[in-house]
């Protein structure tokens, strides 16, 4: 079966209909959509609308081209299995995709395909109307484009695999086809196919929630999120102060980037919680946050006497924010003046169901997020009970926590020799 989307009227000044040529079983016939699009947001190459920043809603718009397809080979499929594999003619044909596609009176909350569904649950968060359950706060756009990035690998291996995506059909067969497509055709790392995998089931559980019947099998044990601990960076006390004291006076872009990164440092906060900052949280020495951005708790830390210095810097302000992108452009531009920085250090992901070991300096690792897990590891290594490290970065469990402790085996040794040591002054005394 062949399924392609044409302009009507390709020359057209003005917005034109979309068909799709429908191609199966020796048949061959037109079925107009109620799609349009000007010609010249029109990919002729792709059959889909352009990826332009001058047709920014080229996306839903081709996820809606993407859920024609699907509806067009589900109505096909259903008819031969209800009718012993006989093969609907082009007039029946044409019947059942009106009752399936065309509009039928007032248009349905609820997609009637998976892909359908998983296109308006993105649309709905992005505009609010899907809040988290736990703080009832808007989504975040990295949450947003997380899903768009599943949806869209979705519709590519349905696309690349020539299989019907759909609630129905999501078993442990399309898993173990999903997992070995993302890693060996993709060549995706462990973490991005579990967050796909997550993702995916995250939809599903939405879904029943709503009343829509979905294979049980994405509940499966064997239907797993899978995951690896990441190689990634903290800076000790030394490289911190390091950072602190460089001479940065003569630009203003750098400077005020170096003196948020601090604050994250001090406090651990996510850059979320530390680039917006008010002076009305300082209250009496201490940041009070009465919700987190990510988790909606509330959360006090005490002012660090680096970071007093900052906000007198500031006049009691505190640094202007840009974006997190930005900053962790410009924390690199500050990393590689820093002598210990400018060490090897080595990354290993599996990619591609393979192991890489990847060698970098270590102020490309340098980013935003390093600071909380600085924060973390420091006041860990300084001897500060765990339980009151996770209250001030707002851990709710140990487990979550300990994945921000990056301690080499050398530094695991050498807490181990400390805790020793005062065990023995104490029965020397």
């Amino acid at each position: 079966m062949e399924i392609s989307f044409y302009l009507k009227r390709s020359n057209a000044k003005t917005e034109t209909v979309i068909f799709a040529r429908i191609s199966y079983d020796g048949n061959s016939f037109k079925y107009y959509t109620e799609e349009k699009i000007s010609p010249k947001f029109w990919n002729t190459k792709t059959r889909k609308a352009q990826e332009t920043n001058k047709f920014p809603e080229y996306p839903e718009f081709n996820t809606r081209l993407s859920n024609i397809s699907t509806d067009i080979r589900n109505v096909i499929r259903t008819f031969k299995n209800d009718n012993h594999a006989k093969i609907p003619s082009i007039a029946i044909l044409k019947g059942l995709l009106d009752k399936k596609i065309r509009t039928q009176g007032p248009k349905t909350d609820t997609p009637k395909t998976l892909i359908g569904f998983f296109d308006n649950i993105i649309k709905q968060t992005k505009n609010g109307g899907r809040v988290q359950i736990k703080t009832g706060k808007p989504y975040s756009n990295a949450t947003i484009q997380i899903y768009q990035n599943t949806l869209n690998r979705l519709m590519a291996f349905q696309t690349t695999r020539k299989r019907v995506i759909d609630f129905d059909t999501i078993d442990l067969e399309f898993y173990t086809d999903f997992i070995e497509y993302l890693s060996k055709r993709l060549k995706l790392t462990t973490n991005t196919i579990g967050k796909d995998i997550k993702t995916l089931k995250t939809i599903l559980n939405e879904a029943i929630e709503r009343g829509i019947i979905v294979n049980s099998q994405f509940k499966s044990k064997k239907f797993s999120t899978t995951s690896e601990r990441t190689d990634s960076i903290y800076l000790n006390e030394k490289e911190i102060k390091a950072i602190e004291k460089l001479k940065l006076s003569d630009n203003s872009r750098l400077d005020n980037v170096r003196d948020l990164f601090l604050i994250g440092c001090y406090t651990g906060l996510r850059f979320s919680d530390f680039s917006i900052l008010k002076p009305d949280q300082l209250i009496n020495g201490f940041i009070e946050i009465k919700a987190q951005t990510k988790t909606g708790y509330p959360v006090v830390i005490p002012i660090h006497p680096t970071v007093n210095k900052i906000i007198s810097k500031y006049n009691g302000e505190l640094p202007r924010s840009i974006t997190n992108q930005k900053t962790n452009e410009y924390l690199k531009e500050i990393g590689k003046e820093i002598d210990s920085l400018k060490e090897n250090t080595s990354k290993t992901i599996t990619k591609g169901g393979l192991k890489v070991i990847t060698s970098f300096k270590k102020w490309e690792l340098l980013t935003t997020h390093t600071a909380r897990r600085s924060f973390a590891t420091n006041e860990y290594l300084a001897g500060t009970p765990t339980i009151t490290i996770m209250a001030i970065t707002g851990h709710r469990n140990e487990k979550a926590f300990l994945t921000y402790i990056k301690l080499t085996p050398y530094e695991h040794a050498k807490v181990l020799k400390k805790q020793w040591d005062q065990r023995n002054n104490l029965m020397a005394v």
